[in-house]
């Protein structure tokens, strides 16, 4: 395993065709949650090789802070994990069997005024192709022209390669943690045995619901300065479980590193977020004390939104924190079902 703090060109360009559709997934969805665009506008299939009428992924209605990766607007994706010739590129728009008609909901994208988004997962930037131009402009030029040919000489397209997406990956340290790994951190999915326990199902009363909402409003709506989140509560009661929960969804998780306070410290991660000002993280401490916690909110607490810093602990003593979560035992009603569903799974 590595411990470098960065992908490389090479460490993507050797995906297979499934995992390109489905880290490409990963990378939309965190920086959606990073440029403060609603769950609800991003639509990636799961399942990947279906027909797709020629749009794996789309972006509707975004209003992204930054447009490195998703534009303002409607957006829709085609993701490739090897290059496309002009030709092909022209192809892949057009339906198979009547190449004078766009694939439907490419159509439809732009009929919206909607950008076309064409991911290859090879470095195109500076090589030239056999005529001695750019292969991303002639890819590029190549769509363009077909749009064009079909009735929109306006439309917007942009064509993206390892060059650009390596950047903006890069400013996850979850992803790659995913890949490569990061010394001492965890990234959600490396997490989550320790987090469940073995326990798939997770069971919740009415309290539980209202503060994994808590955690994820704090996160989904940052007021400028990196939220710092508390949560305690007696051993046992489940209180990573339920930090585990909250951030278990499409938008959160894909930014999210937990690490322990004596790990995460000895990282170099930590740093890293201090120096870096584009990265971006769901940072997660476990075994927290309130000592290790004002450590880390003088670190984080004042940084802007790309952090998110949540620390768990036993130790129920005050500290500085913009919310504070104890998580009790369940109520007895819920546990009784708990024991129920328990005993006739055994």
């Amino acid at each position: 395993m590595h411990y470098g703090f960065e992908l490389e060109d090479e460490d993507i360009r050797r995906f297979s065709t499934h995992k390109t559709v489905e880290f490409f997934r990963k990378l939309l969805w965190a920086e959606a949650s990073d440029t403060e665009i609603i769950q609800s506008s991003t639509h990636v299939p799961q399942r990947i090789h279906v027909k797709d009428g020629g749009i794996d992924a789309k972006v509707v209605d975004a209003t992204p802070s930054r447009e490195d990766l998703i534009p303002s607007g409607t957006s829709g994706y085609q993701i490739k994990s090897s290059d496309l010739p002009p030709r092909k590129c022209r192809n892949e728009v057009t339906k198979d069997t009547d190449s004078t008609a766009l694939k439907p909901r490419v159509e439809r994208l732009l009929d919206q005024g909607g950008t076309y988004v064409l991911v290859i997962f090879e470095e195109l930037v500076g090589k030239p192709s056999k005529d001695g131009k750019d292969k991303l402009e002639t890819r590029k030029e190549a769509l363009v022209k077909e749009f064009a040919d079909h009735g929109y000489p306006n439309a917007d397209v942009r064509v993206y390669d390892t060059a650009k997406l390596i950047g903006i990956i890069n400013r996850f340290p979850a992803l790659v943690a995913q890949e490569k790994g990061l010394h001492h951190v965890q990234d959600h999915n490396i997490w989550k045995p320790r987090a469940t326990q073995g326990a798939e199902k997770f069971v919740a009363d009415g309290k539980r619901d209202s503060q994994i909402q808590t955690i994820q409003q704090a996160v989904r709506q940052p007021s400028n300065l990196c939220p710092v989140i508390r949560v305690t509560g007696q051993p046992g009661v489940g209180k990573t479980r339920l930090v585990f929960e909250a951030l278990n969804e499409d938008d959160l998780r894909n930014r999210v590193i937990h690490a322990t306070a004596r790990e995460f410290d000895c990282s170099g991660v930590a740093s890293r977020l201090q120096a870096d000002p584009e990265w971006s993280a769901i940072i997660v401490v476990d075994e927290c004390s309130p000592d290790d916690h004002n450590h880390f909110n003088d670190q984080f607490g004042s940084r802007d939104d790309r952090l998110t810093l949540i620390t768990i602990s036993s130790d129920p003593s005050p500290v500085n924190a913009d919310h504070e979560i104890e998580v009790e035992p369940l109520d007895r009603e819920t546990t009784i079902k708990l024991l129920k569903e328990n005993l006739n799974n055994a």
